[in-house]
């Protein structure tokens, strides 16, 4: 390995980390404004009102 892919691979590995942290901080945030709701469980139950009846799961 060359100089240049290794200051890529850290490049990229920094980038990984910093993205993840942001998102761990958004999700937190999201969950104390919202009163425990995580995002996804947010997103999953506004996306099932939108589907047709039929595709809806009956209890």
């Amino acid at each position: 390995m060359d100089a240049e892919t290794i200051a890529g691979l850290i490049g990229l590995a920094i980038g990984l980390l910093v993205l993840l942290a942001l998102s761990i901080f958004e999700s937190r945030t999201y969950r104390r404004e919202h009163d425990g709701e995580g995002m996804l469980h947010h997103w999953v139950t506004h996306q099932q009102m939108h589907r047709p009846h039929w595709m809806r799961r009956r209890h």
